[in-house]
């Protein structure tokens, strides 16, 4: 279970943390496919999509990768893809990790040169 003070926490601590540090990111992975349960509402997702909006001030660019193989937690992220359309991130949501990082993989190396992303 995920409760919606989990998700928002540790998304804000993302979104919020050293500004130099998160200006450097280049992609990210946020891996759902464990999450069975949640408690997460749309004003939550709402919430997060505003600390999207800002935390692109500092850092506009990176490409953005959700995955979410249950129905629920997926229709929760599609909220969110549709909310952050705004922001110049590239972002995309997916039933399944490999696609996540296929994708990431293509993009990085189309807008970074990145050749071999780590994912963790």
């Amino acid at each position: 279970m995920l409760t919606e003070r989990e998700w928002l926490d540790g998304f804000i601590a993302h979104l919020t943390q050293d500004r130099n540090k998160f200006r450097k990111y280049r992609y990210s992975l946020s891996d759902y496919t464990a999450v069975t349960d949640t408690d997460v509402s749309s004003d939550a997702i709402h919430k997060i999509a505003e600390y999207c909006r800002r935390a692109a001030k500092i850092n506009p660019e990176p490409i953005v990768a959700l995955v979410a193989n249950q129905d629920l937690t997926f229709g929760l992220s599609r909220m969110w893809e549709i909310l952050v359309d705004r922001v110049d991130w590239e972002t995309m949501v997916f039933r399944s990790r490999e696609d996540a990082e296929a994708w990431i993989t293509k993009k990085v190396k189309e807008e970074f040169g990145i050749d071999n992303p780590i994912f963790s």
